[in-house]
């Protein structure tokens, strides 16, 4: 296996996505809530390597064309995130923060946004679509503002859901068809979980 030149960034992922390490264990947003996905710590290894190459940009303080790499790699739009980067890493450098302490704020909050776009482009989607295979209609905003509301108090299906359509995402950028099988597999059920209590 290809071997990570900065441990940070294993770190970072894993602590938003693995529950301890060595057992393919899924987290949810919530430590709480997880589940085994066989060959996603292998997945994750794809990624972290992608984003470890990229880490050479944040090595020269070159936070456009890291940010650049990562949207050509993921076809995302991550613009967003270079004002927010550029300030943190300014105020850490100003109270002498460590290198790897940057380093860890600026893979958490990389991971952070793209976990949120993706939930944002495909999670949605998602919902909606397996609810109006259910029911014969979208949802309503009234429904999808409760989704939204229950999300933030921390729903565990919708903890899971998060993490799960991550994954999902991944497994379709590195071709994981196994992993994207299973993904779909258990984004189902967790759905139909939790819209039977909806």
């Amino acid at each position: 296996m290809e071997e990570i030149q900065n441990e940070m960034i294993q770190l970072g992922v894993y602590a938003l996505i693995v529950r301890g390490e060595g057992q393919d264990l899924l987290m949810g947003k919530n430590i709480h809530e997880y589940i085994e996905i066989q060959g996603l710590e292998a997945l994750l290894h794809k990624f972290i390597l992608d984003i470890d190459n990229f880490f050479e940009h944040i090595y020269k303080n070159d936070i456009p064309s890291y940010l650049r790499r990562i949207e050509e790699r993921f076809q995302l739009d991550l613009s967003f995130l270079e004002d927010n980067l550029v300030g943190n890493i300014g105020e850490m450098k100003t109270t002498d923060s460590d290198e790897i302490m940057i380093f860890y704020l600026v893979i958490t909050k990389t991971l952070e946004h793209i976990r949120q776009m993706v939930f944002h482009n495909f999670g949605w989607a998602e919902i909606n679509k397996f609810y109006e295979s259910l029911n014969e209609q979208e949802l309503t905003s009234d429904q999808i503002k409760r989704i939204s509301d229950l999300d933030d108090e921390g729903d565990p299906d919708l903890s899971l859901f998060y993490n799960l359509n991550f994954i999902k995402f991944l497994a379709e950028i590195y071709k994981d068809e196994e992993i994207l099988q299973k993904a779909k597999k258990i984004i189902k059920n967790t759905l139909k979980h939790f819209f039977k209590a909806f």
